[in-house]
């Protein structure tokens, strides 16, 4: 049994570490905030490969965009405002079936809330690194030593 005593406590420790998410830095999101997604659409598809969620971003209640990896983000528009989008505390989700999200079939889900996909917006990822850069070049931040 003295073995085991341990275990609460590492389950504590995990627990807490799986509760808290990164948090956007205010900059930042000002930054991605004036970035227009619509405009780096390459082509409309019917769904993509999903296995993690890499970051995402929301800057209008009726569509977020979201990255898979570093070189491959889409911008998926829900069927109506997605209340949860804004109250969410960084953290969303997304329904798939198979490995792949499809439009008009699966899901966002943020803060309670289940927006359908109606559509899905391929992005020039290297074009919006590259549009952030030069926002956050022209964006002062307070820095601190």
């Amino acid at each position: 049994m003295r073995r085991f005593k341990w275990i609460p406590l590492l389950m504590a420790v995990l627990m807490a570490a799986c509760a808290q998410q990164p948090s956007r830095e205010a900059s930042a999101h000002r930054a991605h905030a004036a970035i227009d997604y619509a405009k780096y659409v390459q082509r409309t598809v019917p769904w993509f490969n999903f296995t993690s969620l890499y970051s995402w971003d929301s800057n209008q209640l009726g569509s977020v965009v979201v990255w898979t990896s570093p070189r491959a983000a889409y911008l998926l528009t829900t069927a109506g405002p997605c209340l949860g989008l804004q109250t969410t505390a960084g953290i969303i989700g997304l329904t798939s079936r198979d490995g792949l999200v499809s439009s008009n079939q699966d899901a966002v889900l943020a803060g309670g809330d289940r927006c359908q996909i109606m559509r899905i917006g391929q992005l020039d990822a290297k074009a919006i690194r590259a549009a952030r850069a030069g926002s956050e070049a022209k964006t002062p931040d307070d820095k601190r030593d």
